[in-house]
């Protein structure tokens, strides 16, 4: 699990509020592979579900998201539960401002990963487990309460009611300090490391900052998410113009348009001057073409001499809205953006068109100052037209090698992967051979141990009976030696008193030598029983 928390200005809440209500959005509408259009690396491929919860004044949305990495890993998809609330915060969050206690504007997004019937694995796709807790938090440091957004979604009025209450302290409480807190644990799954995940996460993190600012500063205006809720997104989006549909495409001025090329030069409905004559066609789509495709300051050059009776008010509209259309900058940039489609039928339509230019302005005698000034227009127009249509063939060819020469390299960096991987493994292989050798060997040495080790114990067992044998041994080596003196002189004793007998005569001196000899033999017999 991993937290980041930053602080920043510049940024105001409800600005930053909106841009993160609209990132899932902006990038469902952008086509193309996993993780297209991603603002922070995950991009919403489809929303499932979504839930209005009034009690709690949140949303409950389920989105299924895809996320892209550098190759050979294999794209990851997501299935997750997103709530969001601005009412998250209680009085205990309170803050002091002029003596009174104010919960601060606040956002929490919630996101669990979840299973839903309708998002199976894709193929091609890895299914991961992503979960984050998203708060960003206003920090009051001006005296006057702005308008909170939980006041505001009570206040049942329209679109310019709400903006015109969402004006009030406008000016102050974008200076104050917004408070970002992220906490996110993420499973990428299949085959990566845990420990790679929570090496990389921090380093992302941060990475996410920047992209996200410098998105939600690109845009020029943020409408309220409910204002066109299941309408399609009217702020420009970065890429567009490279989507492979370009069905409902927008024109260089912010405006959405078809792709036909009727509706390319088809201007806005002529009024009561422009209405009706061959010339006031003419005028109307020169003006419409130039405007689409040449760049900002020829348009601005070339309009007022078409219109002239128009150019005070034009003057007057361009600054309100200034704010809704590119810069030249930017108009240059999207001309030179190759469209998706065949390079040689976009040349034969501008050749055809030019071609009927042409056949309009064969006689130009009979022409007056303003038709052949038109006419003159009409061929710049043409020559604009070209440079285009080759201006598109060479971009397109670039993105072609461009898109070749990134196969190539993703083809060496793979071979390379897999070179890495074969070492690695081999490795790894050689790693276990050895361990298993030497586990083997302490094995075998702890069994020489265990055996020598009981030699000796028997060993010293044979030595021990064999030393109580021999002190047995000597012990009975006494004993006859002694019993063998006791004997000895029994039988003398027995002789002398024989002798004595013999000399003195008499049954009674028998008798006496009998109890004698019994006398000696208890004697003998007692001594023999203590010996043992």
């Amino acid at each position: 699990m991993i937290a980041m928390a930053h602080v920043h200005e510049g940024l105001s809440f409800e600005r930053m509020k909106r841009a993160m209500m609209r990132e899932l959005v902006h990038s469902s509408k952008v086509s193309g592979g996993p993780g297209a259009g991603a603002v922070r690396g995950i991009a919403a491929d489809r929303r499932l579900e979504r839930f209005d919860l009034p009690g709690l004044s949140a949303k409950l949305e389920v989105y299924e998201l895809s996320a892209a990495f550098p190759g050979p890993v294999t794209p990851r998809d997501f299935v997750a539960m997103i709530m969001s609330s601005d009412n998250a915060l209680t009085e205990k969050s309170a803050v002091a401002v002029n003596g009174e206690n104010y919960v601060p504007q606040h956002f929490m997004v919630l996101s669990k990963p979840v299973v839903h019937p309708d998002a199976p694995v894709r193929a091609g796709l890895v299914r991961g487990q992503y979960e984050s807790i998203e708060l960003i938090r206003e920090i009051p440091l001006s005296a006057t309460k702005s308008t909170s957004t939980t006041r505001l979604l009570k206040t049942q009025g329209s679109t310019k009611d709400r903006e015109k209450h969402e004006g009030d302290g406008l000016e102050k409480s974008d200076l104050n300090p917004v408070e970002w807190i992220m906490v996110t644990r993420s499973d990428p799954g299949g085959g990566i490391p845990r420990f790679l995940v929570e090496r990389g996460t921090p380093e992302s993190m941060l990475g996410d900052l920047p992209k996200f600012f410098d998105w939600a500063c690109s845009l020029d205006d943020i409408p309220h998410p409910d204002d066109d809720a299941n309408e399609e997104d009217a702020v420009p989006t970065p890429g567009a113009e490279t989507e492979p549909e370009r069905a409902p495409s927008q024109s260089p001025s912010g405006l959405h348009t078809t792709a036909s090329p009727e509706s390319t030069f088809s201007g806005p409905a002529p009024s009561g001057e422009a209405q009706g004559g061959y010339l006031s066609g003419i005028t109307n789509a020169l003006g419409a073409g130039i405007e689409a495709y040449a760049p900002a300051a020829v348009s601005n050059a070339v309009l007022p001499h078409l219109n002239p009776e128009e150019s005070l008010s034009d003057d007057e509209s361009d600054t309100s809205s200034v704010d809704s259309f590119m810069s030249a900058e930017e108009l240059r940039r999207a001309a030179s953006v190759p469209e998706i489609g065949d390079p040689a039928q976009s040349t034969d339509n501008f050749s055809i068109m030019s071609g009927d230019h042409s056949e309009d302005t064969k006689s130009t005698k009979g022409m007056t100052h303003h038709e052949k000034e038109v006419h003159k227009l009409v061929k710049k127009r043409e020559k604009l037209e070209q440079q285009l249509a080759k201006k598109r063939v060479a971009e397109e060819q670039k993105l072609r090698e461009a898109q070749e020469k990134e196969q190539s390299e993703s083809g060496k960096a793979r071979e390379k992967m897999e070179r890495e991987l074969k070492k690695t493994e081999e490795k790894h292989r050689k790693e276990l051979e050895r361990l298993e050798q030497k586990k083997a060997k302490e094995e075998r040495k702890a069994e020489e141990k265990r055996t020598k080790k009981d030699e000796q114990y028997k060993m010293s067992l044979v030595t021990r009976e064999r030393d109580e044998f021999r002190s047995q041994a000597d012990l009975l080596r006494r004993e006859n030696a002694l019993l063998r003196d006791q004997v000895a002189e029994l039988q003398t004793r027995n002789t002398t008193m024989a002798q004595r007998l013999g000399a003195l005569g008499g049954p009674e001196a028998l008798r006496g030598l009998d109890q004698a000899s019994e006398g000696n033999q208890k004697a003998t017999s007692v001594k023999s029983t203590r010996s043992n």
